[in-house]
């Protein structure tokens, strides 16, 4: 039986988390891929090919080692070619994450994108509202004046289509905030995807935006010829 909604438990493991014990946004992002696949999969869409054009997380309090999660998630959205899917990260009762991601329903040969299946409506309408989401890209491109830090793509970082699984982008990430002092929690942090990477060297981009007084950082995700394969805006959350 089908179902519009999706919930599930996690315990936050060993590898999941940092030194102080706080999971890294790299498997929280790993999280959230995690059960959407599950859904889709329960709902009957294992076959359809789906790849992530933006995630947004909004990181109250990120899950603690050993901490047991409460996961629930669902399409709240869509557009011509693409579904918008939420889902929370809850530790008892308290949503300490909330993920908004859209997902671009493409053809498995060409990779091109796609009309929504057939039966998608019928199967997650129910928790859909807004049907005019847009797949976008808002984020500039990388300042020539931005510092610059070598990244090295290792073969663990690699999925099945042979490149960088979606996930491991955030490592990159927390390597600017460790060096910029910068706490992973409470923030809102978005990424966008240009491009795929491959095993070898790469480039991260950063900087501070000096004109926000907000605070954050901004950093973009190169691969060896210097195109962007990603970027993420972080910025404290607010209330």
């Amino acid at each position: 039986m089908t179902v519009a909604r999706w919930t599930d438990e996690r315990r936050v493991r060993l590898g999941d988390v940092d030194p102080s014990g706080r999971a890294w946004l790299d498997a929280v992002a790993g999280f959230v891929q995690d059960v959407a696949a599950d859904h889709s999969d329960h709902n009957g869409f294992a076959g359809t090919t789906w790849v992530v054009r933006r995630l947004e997380l909004r990181c109250g309090r990120l899950p603690r080692h050993r901490e047991l999660m409460q996961v629930a998630t669902w399409c709240s959205g869509v557009g011509p070619r693409w579904a918008q899917r939420t889902t929370t990260l809850s530790v008892d009762g308290q949503v300490g994450v909330e993920a908004v991601a859209v997902w671009v329903h493409v053809d498995a040969t060409t990779g091109a994108p796609t009309a929504l299946p057939a039966s998608f409506l019928d199967v997650y309408g129910e928790t859909i509202i807004d049907r005019r989401v847009s797949a976008r890209l808002q984020h500039a491109e990388p300042p020539p004046d931005g510092e610059r830090l070598e990244w090295q793509v290792r073969r663990s970082d690699l999925d099945l289509l042979g490149h960088v699984n979606n996930a491991r982008y955030w490592s990159a990430v927390e390597e600017v905030l460790s060096q910029r002092s910068i706490a992973a929690e409470p923030v809102v942090a978005t990424i966008e995807f240009r491009g795929g990477l491959e095993h070898g060297p790469a480039h991260v981009v950063h900087r501070s935006p000096v004109d926000d007084e907000r605070g954050g950082a901004d950093v973009w995700v190169l691969d060896a010829a210097g195109a962007v394969a990603a970027s993420v805006e972080v910025r404290p959350a607010v209330g």
